[in-house]
């Protein structure tokens, strides 16, 4: 039956909630989706009017448009949608290929594809819906080509090449379909046509875009001119879901770009285990993400990779890492366009088929990684608005982010905070790091190396870096040159690493008013500091004064130990006493030329 729902904003709230069956769909983002960027003043209001009408005109709406939290789900069960349904036919083929039952495979795929009966969402459905619409578009093309692809594998060409024409007329610029056609009608003998195609794509590219055909269609194009036996049709001896060399599946890439595992990793267990319990749960449906924050130099990155390492043989296709440059020397952070093109581009899309829109960018991404099964590793993340494009939507991905802002705006995440490791775990780390011969021989030397060092990652290996490389140096030496406070900073470096230019970042990132604050609070000389004794020292209320520390602590710039009570870590207040006044900030662009001539 069909349902007249009194106009588009109905129409969209309810065609949100249902792209997320059974899921919460808070407010916001059905005002989103019902009016874009520029929603009315009374848009929450309008929202519930209009769920109310909707729960009228459905049957047994109250039981279908269910009130959960900050938003509303709509409970229909997956033999209800044929998104839903499309999605399961998806797959069951998938398994079916995977135990090489190639019929079976085929009939599946048909059974998904025969529920289209046309544009999916078609009308004046606004962005939030029109990017929705790209993504299951999308997924509709990769099935169809899988589809083609493996009647091509089992013989078919004559009652192959009108469905393909039919494909390349609707989409002409798609490579892989005109690829296609031209296998078939070169294994149906029609070779001066095979060669008509592929004139014709060569010049519509030409003209619509500027580019040449893609490496494997000029490769397929070739091996016709020579008539390459690759090409042949499928023989008995050929296993039928085995693609031929010069035209394979969809492939189903399997990347591995995550940086190398630290040999010597130690302590963390409570958080590695947490870490890992976290992203190995099954939540069927949901795609998982753990964000992980913490102070510069605090070994958030190394303990991202360390976990991704151990969770690898978990996702199959592909365990990326991508770093987003949030807090790195002399360089923007990365705009989340520029982010998904090297992502697609790494999982093997052509660049020619990268639009140029963060739009359509996502919903290719999202697309790209539908039924598959990723770890993504978005380190050195900004904030919560860099991250948000690049979060996959297929519940079998695993997305871990790294940050020193506390991403507080990112919806579903799991948040990790990672403190200074125990005296214990600091000590291991030097004892792994320096070699527990050395350091047996010094066990108060080391305990004190620990000490000045704050327990802060960074700083230990640096100070083991630079004892490694001087055998000569004993660690009581290291430890008498540590305990010059105004020289502190300036012994914790090592070739590029710089516990100051580590700090640096953290502070370039605040705005004026709080890098003054900053400094000011950084010279209370108490171990703590409260809300009214940084009013005093700021000249505003202690309400003011508690927002400032509550944003640095954000930042981990300043540490609670107690509700009402912060305080500064050694490292961060000998950085922050060693800053210019206040009206030289802006002309300083690196550590190096804020330090003292004397310090340098």
């Amino acid at each position: 039956m069909r349902l007249r729902l009194g106009g588009p904003v109905p129409v969209r709230i309810l065609t949100a909630l249902l792209l997320d069956p059974g899921r919460v769909v808070p407010i916001s983002r059905l005002v989103e989706a019902a009016w874009d960027e520029d929603p009315p003043a009374t848009a929450a209001h309008q929202v519930r009017k209009a769920i109310a009408d909707l729960r009228q005109r459905i049957l047994h709406g109250p039981d279908v448009i269910i009130t959960d939290g900050p938003g509303y789900r709509i409970d229909v069960g997956p033999d209800q949608l044929d998104v839903s349904r499309f999605t399961l036919w998806l797959q069951e083929a998938r398994q079916a290929l995977d135990g090489g039952m190639v019929p079976e495979a085929v009939a599946k795929l048909r059974n998904a594809l025969a529920l289209w009966r046309g544009p999916v969402l078609a009308g004046n459905c606004g962005s939030v819906i029109a990017a929705a619409s790209a993504v299951l578009e999308e997924r509709m093309l990769a099935a169809t080509g899988q589809l083609a692809e493996l009647r091509l594998a089992m013989g078919e060409t004559e009652e192959l090449i009108g469905d393909l024409r039919e494909l390349t007329s609707h989409h002409p610029l798609r490579e892989s379909f005109r690829g296609q056609l031209m296998l078939a009608l070169h294994r149906a003998g029609r070779q001066a046509e095979a060669l008509a195609e592929y004139a014709a794509i060569r010049r519509l590219l030409a003209e619509e875009l500027g580019i040449d055909p893609g490496k494997q269609l000029s490769t397929l194009h070739e091996a016709i001119l020579r008539g390459s036996p690759d090409l042949a049709l499928p023989g008995p001896s050929r296993q039928p879901h085995a693609p031929t060399a010069l035209h394979p599946l969809p492939a189903r890439q399997a990347p591995c770009t995550l940086p190398y595992d630290l040999t010597d990793f130690t302590g963390r267990d409570r958080e590695l285990q947490l870490l890992i319990g976290q992203a190995g749960g099954q939540d069927a449906g949901t795609v998982r993400i753990v964000a992980i924050d913490g102070m510069g130099g605090c070994g958030k990155t190394a303990l991202a990779v360390h976990a991704a390492h151990r969770l690898a043989e978990a996702y199959p296709d592909g365990r990326i890492h991508a770093d987003l440059r949030g807090f790195t020397p002399e360089e923007e952070p990365r705009r989340p366009g520029a982010v998904i093109g090297s992502l697609l581009k790494c999982l093997s899309v052509p660049a020619e088929h990268i639009p140029e829109g963060l739009d359509d960018r996502v919903a290719l991404w999202r697309a790209t990684l539908a039924e598959r099964r990723i770890l993504l590793l978005l380190d050195n993340a900004s904030d919560a608005a860099q991250v948000r494009p690049l979060l996959p939507a297929s519940s079998g991905c695993l997305v871990l982010i790294t940050s020193r802002n506390r991403l507080v705006g990112l919806d579903g995440a799991v948040s990790l905070s990672l403190g200074i490791p125990s005296a214990a775990e600091a000590r291991a780390l030097v004892t792994e790091a320096l070699g527990a011969e050395r350091a047996a021989k010094e066990p108060e030397a080391v305990d004190a190396l620990v000490e000045l060092c704050g327990r802060l990652p960074l700083a230990l290996r640096i100070a083991a870096t630079r004892l490694r490389s001087r055998p000569q140096w004993t660690v009581q030496h290291l430890v008498e040159r540590l305990r010059h406070s105004s020289r502190r900073l300036d012994e914790l470096r090592s070739g590029d690493r710089s516990v100051e230019e580590t700090l640096w970042l953290s502070y370039r990132a605040l705005d004026d008013e709080h890098r003054e604050s900053f400094r000011l609070l950084a010279r209370h000389s108490g171990a703590e500091i409260g809300a009214s004794t940084a009013a005093a020292l700021l000249g505003t209320r202690p309400h003011t004064a508690e927002n400032v520390l509550e944003h640095l602590m954000d930042m981990h710039l300043v540490e609670q130990h107690e509700i009402g009570r912060y305080a500064f870590h050694d490292l961060v207040r000998g950085f922050a006493q060693r800053l210019p006044e206040p009206e030289a900030l802006l002309r300083v662009p690196r550590p190096g030329s804020c330090v003292p001539a004397s310090a340098g």
